[in-house]
């Protein structure tokens, strides 16, 4: 068990890195729009692929973020059941949410793979005037974040499992549960 344990406190670390570089992202995309407007009013010069590269930083914020909100379990949910349901009802549904997790971000990395591939075989880029703007990272991001969805998916599988199978609760072990 405490190999589990490690591995979900690493798991969580990493989530919060990966969370803290499209934090930062967010920061990047705001002081670009911001600069981009500033030299457009001042200047009447706007930057050359602004929407594009915005564009571009926000598929990586969106799937390097998710991972970590799942990790505090932050995600929005309706609980209209899920509150009714006692205990052992919660973790299986829990259970049950995680599996059908692994399907749906599965299915977006088996139809979004062909598509990383041939960006990297052509060089695929967004042009916008005389800018060549890369579609490479955006398409990887969404691999990348659908696959540590997965990771932790799989993990809650296993720490609820584990609560299902002996009563004894994982909180606190290194990972949140809501």
């Amino acid at each position: 068990m405490s190999v589990l344990r490690k591995w979900d406190k690493l798991l969580e670390r990493f989530l919060g890195i990966v969370n803290g570089i499209a934090a930062i992202s967010v920061f990047a995309i705001m002081l670009l729009i911001t600069a981009d407007v500033m030299s457009r009013f001042l200047f009447n010069k706007p930057f050359a692929g602004t929407a594009e590269i915005v564009s571009s930083i926000i598929i990586v914020v969106c799937f390097w973020e998710i991972p970590y909100v799942a990790v505090k379990g932050a995600h929005v949910r309706t609980t209209m059941l899920y509150d009714k349901a006692g205990r052992k009802g919660r973790l299986i549904i829990d259970i049950a949410a995680a599996g059908l997790g692994i399907l749906v971000y599965g299915f977006i990395i088996r139809a979004s793979w062909a598509n990383l591939l041939n960006a990297i075989q052509i060089g695929e880029a967004e042009i916008a005037g005389s800018v060549r703007i890369t579609t490479i990272p955006g398409r990887f991001s969404i691999i990348f974040g659908s696959g540590l969805m997965i990771l932790e998916f799989i993990n809650q599988i296993i720490k609820y499992g584990y609560e299902l199978m002996t009563g004894k609760s994982f909180a606190g072990e290194g990972g949140s549960r809501s």
